[in-house]
């Protein structure tokens, strides 16, 4: 693979896993930098996009994302590391993390906000590259606790902080039937935040739990949106395709669409073909 435009983020390929050098710090400057060249390693190891020069004729294992002597100067590392995670998930793709003895405060980190429980991580590259790949090494978790403990790790980080709210937020969570017999509409309206995102996940939790398959969730430009949902949504996009059916998000709010492209996951949340010509337009907007 080729460098990225990020000072510092280096990229090399070690015994079939594309490996990630990171920055010597890391922040929200260069966060969405990072990202993008973890999501594109991601994409070429699990075969989604075509290898470049480095990875050409090599069978690719998985990503190794190496903090070396990274300084995490706020949460971003820790996010990148969280989402990347779930990338790697809905991928099927191997991850792994190197972090030195030497670094104790990201190791102490990574132990605190449970991301070294998600993510084997290894002392060096060596280690990282050369341990087997064991089937079932990326199984399907729910990165929301991890997200929690980074925010409490990181109370007072401006990129965590969810906007405040003089009244108590209120979400108004309704059901319709999309027309074609499959899909299930969720419609939305209010506020999504830290408190009612929790009502929006069991909520779609019931739905599913009630053999309910292919849902969509309709949103809008009028609906605040005060947090990430994308845990909540994952979660459930996850249990959903295991039994074949679809989770889609038809009429996202900017700020929302904005993160679900930033993530690189606007193809995880699209109708499955069944439904696709009809669904997508049922419903008000």
């Amino acid at each position: 693979m080729k460098d990225t435009t990020v000072p510092g983020l280096r990229t090399d390929t070690r015994q079939g896993f594309i490996v990630l050098r990171l920055p010597a710090q890391i922040s929200w400057r260069n966060y969405a930098g990072i990202r993008e060249g973890v999501s594109r390693a991601l994409a070429v190891a699990a075969g989604e996009l075509a290898p470049d020069r480095l990875a050409a004729g090599r069978p690719r294992k998985g990503v190794v994302v190496d903090f070396g002597d990274s300084i995490l100067l706020d949460a971003s590392g820790l996010v990148l590391l969280a989402r990347t995670e779930t990338r790697a998930q809905l991928l099927g793709c191997p991850l792994r993390a190197v972090v030195p003895a030497t670094a104790a405060p990201v190791r102490r980190a990574l132990h605190l906000t449970g991301l070294s429980s998600l993510v084997p991580v290894f002392e060096d590259v060596a280690q990282a590259t050369a341990a087997p790949v064991v089937p079932g090494e990326t199984a399907t978790v729910d990165t929301g606790h991890v997200l929690d403990a980074i925010r409490a790790l990181h109370p007072a980080d401006a990129g965590l902080a969810p906007t405040p709210s003089a009244a108590p937020p209120e979400l108004l969570i309704t059901t319709a039937e999309a027309g074609d017999g499959d899909h299930t509409v969720v419609h939305l309206s209010g506020v999504l935040d830290p408190v009612t995102v929790r009502r929006l996940g069991e909520t779609l939790t019931s739905l599913v739990e009630g053999d309910l398959r292919h849902l969509m969730v309709r949103m809008g430009d009028r609906l605040g949106v005060r947090c990430d949902p994308l845990p909540v949504l994952l979660g459930i996009r996850w249990r959903v395709a295991a039994e074949g059916g679809c989770l889609s998000l038809p009429g996202l709010p900017a700020r929302l669409r904005e993160i679900i492209d930033r993530e690189g996951l606007g193809s995880v949340f699209s109708a499955c073909r069944s439904g696709e010509g009809r669904a997508l337009g049922a419903g008000p907007a």
